[in-house]
């Protein structure tokens, strides 16, 4: 194979351990002008989907971005492990890395989810892919514990990540970066998201449920936690909205959804309590 271009990466930590681990054949499940998706039938630990993203994608927590090369298309195989990806004419190798989960402070991001409310109340209805007051439910069930308002929504919407699925992944990662998801509620949303919804979104929740963020959601829930200016808040949210069709304004309703359900509370359960009041969808 002496014939491939071999290209510097820059990839997620979240995807270290499939990248650095033995070399495995992965499927394109799906390919677009700056993104293609690769998933691999034995993960182990680690994600069963790895997001190869060209310039002017948006960050996923579980993608490697390049800035050359021919993305492989929908339908080829690729090769992951032994520290590169190797497409059929072009091979990619991660000389740096990012960490998708920021670090922020549990307390002083849970004392401003009205700020966040605020904000995402003034936009139009039309811009939420989930009506707004259904995904500050499933949210703020979420905070309380109950976990099967989410379960019954995941895979509703159109898309590779439908809009529910991107409130569900906006919720579950505030609730992780606080340490307030237990693992039966999370180890319940990921083997619904493996039979309800894509493999890309099963993915994407997964890594929501280990506080993962696009940069766009990570910068919000810093300025958030920092106790930043309104107006500084109010750049960071409209950047998180300018993420896809939905997407963004899907997440932003998640995440302040547990915020103001925590507020509504008083306080967020603990995970232990949390994990007594969980449901299963009807």
């Amino acid at each position: 194979m002496s014939h491939q271009q071999v290209s510097p990466a820059w990839a997620s930590t979240a995807v270290g351990e499939l990248l650095c681990g033995p070399g495995q054949d992965a499927i394109v499940l799906a390919s677009t002008r700056v993104a293609s998706y690769l998933s691999v039938s034995e993960p182990g630990s680690s994600t069963a989907v790895v997001a190869l993203l060209a310039q002017g994608a948006v960050r996923l927590p579980i993608g490697v971005s390049v800035a050359s090369g021919k993305l492989p298309e929908a339908g080829s195989s690729v090769r992951i492990g032994d520290g590169s990806i190797v497409a059929p004419d072009h091979v990619w190798r991660p000389v740096r890395w990012w960490d998708p989960c920021p670090h922020i402070s549990a307390d002083d991001l849970f004392r401003r989810g009205s700020d966040l409310l605020e904000v995402i109340g003034e936009e139009p209805d039309s811009t939420f892919g989930l009506p707004l007051a259904d995904a500050l439910g499933v949210a703020v069930g979420l905070a309380g514990g109950d976990i099967g308002a989410a379960l019954e929504v995941i895979g509703l919407g159109p898309g590779l990540t439908p809009a529910a699925d991107d409130v569900v992944a906006g919720a579950l990662a505030v609730l992780a970066l606080g340490g307030r998801l237990h693992e039966r509620a999370r180890d319940a949303i990921d083997a619904r998201a493996r039979t309800h919804t894509t493999a890309l979104s099963a993915a994407l929740l997964a890594a929501a449920g280990k506080g993962h963020v696009i940069p766009q959601a990570a910068a919000v829930l810093t300025v958030l936690a920092a106790g930043g200016p309104s107006a500084r808040l109010r750049s960071a949210v409209t950047e998180l909205f300018s993420v896809g069709a939905t997407s963004g304004h899907d997440l932003c309703a998640g995440m302040a959804g547990i915020l103001a359900g925590a507020e509504l509370e008083g306080s967020i359960p603990s995970a232990g309590e949390a994990a007594t009041s969980t449901r299963s969808p009807r």
